[in-house]
């Protein structure tokens, strides 16, 4: 053997090995797409030698059922002439796996004559399963992350959207791929998105989860309410990239404790201040007095006669006058002052900043407006209401609010025991 044989033997022993360790599955087809050629690692994947690969097509290997897309890419190179580069599958005959490939097939020519083909095809198999998986990962996250009752979002270190389940993005008014790349402020506005912004530089910031109240009006006009936790996310360098966000919206938590409140807080039938509220109040203007001085008067007002209203007419009558003789009170008084029921047909009203003078005048101007009430229902007309009324201002050993309300008591008994319908101040 000659030294230049010697050598071709060499470069092509080189080559040979090469392409079977090189990791991928080359081969080569004739016109017929039977195969003339093929590496060690097509032959391992059909179970045989080349020897008797060689002149066989694929339909020895694989399912015939699931050969369109490799034949229809071996008909296009050898009937048009033109490269194919793309993912395939087929299932193996011998074993019964699906695998795919990306796979690149080319022409072979002589003298300008297309007399086969090759190709050359990587096993993404692995890749496939573990994207699938993924996909099938991410279907589940977004199933549940759209569906639960919960605002779920992730911001950058500039406040942008990253991602949004679509409880969210239906929030900004938006659909999820439009509001990436977005702010709460681009969304809503700079005035609307305070709240939003400063959780998110908190978070930003410190670098820690934080938690609290946001709020905004939504399309409505109505203002809604969340509480909201923000985790940061870091980066090897422990720096904040990004943060995560969970808002639940608590508007009718909210609106359920105002309600409870209020309801503790008022009369139901009147919608003034109940006593535990003309309480309150009271101690208050006392502190006030005690600190500064400010002056302060108490009304005790009793509607005379209520019991024979409610005996001869009924209490459903009954309510409509007490309605009416709050209104009264209401349109009578001034704004600062503070009307209250604390019984039956018994009311309190404080009146700040006030001395005796100037509350006789607001007393006798309500005993003169309640004369004028009638009150008209389907059944029966009521008029002719009158009211006694006890006066006593704060004085300087005044310590409890109930040293004042025990004068004033004490002044609407006597007006009642004077006849009725009078102002009496002790």
């Amino acid at each position: 053997m000659t030294s230049q044989q010697q050598q071709l033997e060499l470069e092509l022993h080189t080559l040979k090995t090469t392409i079977n360790n090189v990791g991928a599955y080359i081969y080569i087809k004739d016109t017929n797409g039977c195969y003339t050629y093929a590496n060690q690692k097509v032959t391992e994947l059909f179970g045989c030698s080349l020897e008797q690969l060689v002149g066989l097509d694929d339909s020895y290997f694989f399912l015939t059922d699931h050969l369109g897309d490799l034949q229809e890419n071996d008909r296009k190179v050898l009937e048009q002439g033109i490269e194919i580069e793309g993912e395939e599958r087929n299932i193996v005959k011998s074993t019964g796996e699906t695998r795919y490939y990306w796979t690149v097939k080319k022409p072979l020519y002589e003298e300008g004559q297309v007399i086969g083909m090759y190709g050359i095809s990587t096993d993404i198999t692995e890749r496939k399963l573990l994207e699938k998986q993924l996909h099938e990962k991410q279907a589940l996250l977004d199933t549940v992350l759209n569906n639960i009752d919960a605002y779920i979002y992730m911001k950058n270190s500039d406040a942008q959207f990253l991602y949004a389940n679509k409880k969210t993005a239906k929030l900004f008014g938006q659909k999820p791929q439009t509001l990436l790349g977005k702010t709460a402020e681009q969304c809503l506005g700079e005035e609307a998105s305070v709240d939003f912004n400063q959780l998110d530089k908190q978070v930003l910031t410190l670098g820690k989860k934080v938690s609290g109240q946001e709020q905004f009006i939504d399309e409505y006009g109505e203002t809604r309410y969340y509480w909201t936790t923000k985790v940061p996310l870091k980066n090897s360098e422990n720096e904040v990239v990004s943060f995560v966000g969970m808002s639940t919206d608590t508007t009718e938590i909210i609106k359920l404790k105002e309600q409870y409140r209020r309801l503790a807080s008022i009369d139901e039938l009147t919608q003034l201040a109940n006593r535990r509220s003309f309480t309150t109040q009271g101690n208050s203007e006392l502190a006030r007095f005690l600190r500064h001085g400010c002056k302060f008067v108490i009304l005790l007002l009793d509607l005379d006669y209520f019991k024979n209203i409610n005996d001869s007419f009924g209490h459903a009558v009954g309510d409509e006058v007490l309605i009416a003789v709050s209104n009264c009170f209401v349109d009578t008084v001034r704004e600062l002052d503070f009307v209250s029921r604390i019984g039956g047909e018994e009311f309190a009203i404080i009146l700040p900043k006030t001395d005796v003078k100037a509350a006789y005048v607001i007393a006798e101007r309500i005993r003169n407006n309640i004369k004028k009430i009638i009150v008209n229902t389907p059944f029966c007309q009521v008029k002719n209401l009158s009211i006694s009324i006890g006066l006593s201002i704060v004085k300087a050993e005044d310590s409890e609010l109930d040293h004042i309300l025990l004068r004033a008591d004490k002044a609407l008994y006597e007006a009642k025991s004077a006849g009725r319908d009078c102002v009496i101040e002790k």
